[in-house]
């Protein structure tokens, strides 16, 4: 009898071993809906696992923040004309 690799029917969070719903966007690690957390990069949604969210922990919203009070700033001085 040959052996045969083993492949599992779900897959699984790597942090708490509940059923995956879709991978990390920035390490790729398959994790459930309570192990991620979701940000907003560049009006787009991004579901971030724990590990990758303490690693970079707030350089990217700081700059997503000064680019968006810029664009309000040019906004309101276009309108203000």
């Amino acid at each position: 009898m040959a052996v045969q690799p083993f492949t599992p029917d779900d897959e699984y969070c790597v942090y708490c071993h509940a059923r995956a719903t879709g991978p990390c966007a920035e390490c790729g690690a398959l994790c459930c809906g309570d192990c991620v957390e979701v940000v907003l990069q560049l009006s787009i949604p991004r579901a971030v696992c724990q590990t990758c969210l303490t690693s970079h922990p707030r350089s990217d919203r700081r700059g997503l923040w000064n680019r968006m009070s810029a664009a309000l700033a040019r906004l309101k001085a276009a309108l203000s004309r």
